[in-house]
């Protein structure tokens, strides 16, 4: 392998002794059937030569035949992975090193053709059933407290690395940069132009101007606004030598005229002042579009709020109460977050596997989500396929290819001497029945 190793060459299976070990004990049997196969094949010659009998004959025949076939395996097999003997003038030979890239791509191909394309993909999915067996899984207790330890237990390591001070500065430059361009006269515009399109505030505004009559009309805020105004417009009329009682029926006449108003304008939408209002809103939306007078204290806000050191001191505090009560969470045997997770789990499992028509939505979303992805990233992973394969060296895949299935061509040759051998006998028979026939 040429370069530095990669998580993916890392990744692929090392040559094991256990493997190693297995091939060779293959590959000996085979060669002692063949060394078998000799032997039978020069004592019977041998016994022929001195006792002719046909049964030494018919012996000599299979073991030659089984010999042949035997040889003529081992060929087969060792030619796709090395030139046999070493002899390179020999064609078609080493054909597994010679055509490493070639078969790369075929494989690749393969791959993608048959296992990827998205009618195959999206009936694995349709059969699969990913939300049945999410819901069926959550809702046992085992593993929705299963979830909830993993999570707790990967915990720490995300709040190390969330809480870093190095990740702090980095973030808060980053956040404060896109903060300061952020247009938020813009902004607060275009969410009041949404929020009162087609009049959806007006629902929220009589909700409103319903519970602030309710509260005026109660007879302990009457009292006490009626003292609060009575107060001040006695401030006032004092300086006519009004009496104090006529200063305290007129404030309550003004909180009682309050009162009515916001409950007239609770019931209705045209009511003068609600008009009045919403033209002042529409001309508030229009100044923060328009004004550039407004969008520059709106833009000075903004930032005199940034660079308030209060601010940034008190998010920091929060943030550290909540990065210390996870951390000492996350360590406790009865962690309040480890139950949480495992009971929120199983409670979604349960609803889950109750609810079909949710499941057949998310089944849905997953096949829909998927199949897209399988079309546009097919043959990004036919070249990935092929580009792994055009790395690796003709000598490391054809070792991994040999560990991996050339214990099982050992029986070919196996089969080839036994085979032989058969068909050697039966070759003799024949050639035997023919000349009995022919006399």
């Amino acid at each position: 392998m040429q370069g530095d190793p990669s998580p993916a060459e890392d990744a692929r299976p090392a040559p094991t002794p256990d493997r190693a070990a297995r091939l060779r004990r293959r590959k000996a049997i085979a060669a002692g059937m063949l060394v078998a196969a000799l032997l039978v094949l020069g004592a019977s010659v041998f016994a022929q030569h001195r006792h002719p009998h046909w049964a030494f004959a018919l012996l000599a025949a299979m073991a030659e035949a089984a010999l042949v076939g035997g040889l003529a395996d081992w060929f087969a097999v060792v030619a796709l992975f090395r030139h046999p003997l070493g002899q390179r003038w020999i064609p078609h030979t080493a054909i597994i090193p010679a055509k490493k890239d070639a078969l790369g791509a075929s494989l690749a191909d393969f791959l993608c053709r048959h296992f990827l394309t998205r009618e195959q993909v999206g009936a694995r999915l349709r059969s699969f059933d990913v939300a049945a067996r999410l819901a069926d899984s959550l809702a046992q207790p085992r593993n929705a407290e299963k979830l909830g330890d993993a999570i707790t237990r990967a915990m720490p390591h995300l709040i190390a690395l969330v809480d870093s001070e190095q990740l702090h500065r980095f973030l808060h430059r980053l956040v404060d940069a896109r903060l300061r361009q952020v247009d938020l006269s813009g902004v607060a515009a275009f969410g009041l132009r949404q929020l009162t399109a087609s009049g959806r505030h007006e629902a929220l505004v009589d909700d409103f101007l319903a519970y602030l009559q309710h509260v005026l009309a109660t007879p302990e805020m009457h009292e006490r606004l009626a003292t609060l105004a009575g107060r001040e417009v006695w401030r006032i009329l004092r300086l006519v030598r009004l009496d104090r009682m006529v200063a305290d029926r007129i404030a309550r006449k003004l909180v009682n005229g309050a009162t009515t108003l916001v409950g007239e304008m609770a019931v209705d939408r045209d009511h003068e002042v609600r008009q009045r209002l919403a033209q002042q809103l529409a001309a508030l939306v229009a100044r923060l579009e328009e004004d550039p007078e407004l969008r520059d204290q709106v833009a000075r806000f903004r930032d005199q709020l940034l660079d308030q050191a209060e601010l940034g001191a008190y998010l920091r505090g929060l943030w550290g109460d909540l990065i210390a009560w996870l951390q000492a969470d996350v360590r406790r045997e009865d962690s309040q977050l480890r139950a949480r997770i495992a009971r929120g789990a199983q409670a979604v499992g349960t609803a889950l596997r109750e609810d079909a028509a949710t499941r057949a939505w998310l089944n849905g979303w997953i096949q829909d989500a998927c199949e897209p992805l399988i079309e546009r990233y097919r043959d990004a992973i036919r070249a990935y396929i092929v580009e792994r394969i055009e790395q690796w060296s003709a000598e490391e895949l054809t070792r991994e290819l040999e560990l991996s299935i050339g214990t099982d061509l050992q029986y070919i040759r196996y089969n080839g001497t036994a085979v032989g051998a058969l068909i050697g006998g039966l070759l003799y028979v024949a050639g035997w029945l023919g000349g009995l026939l022919l006399r």
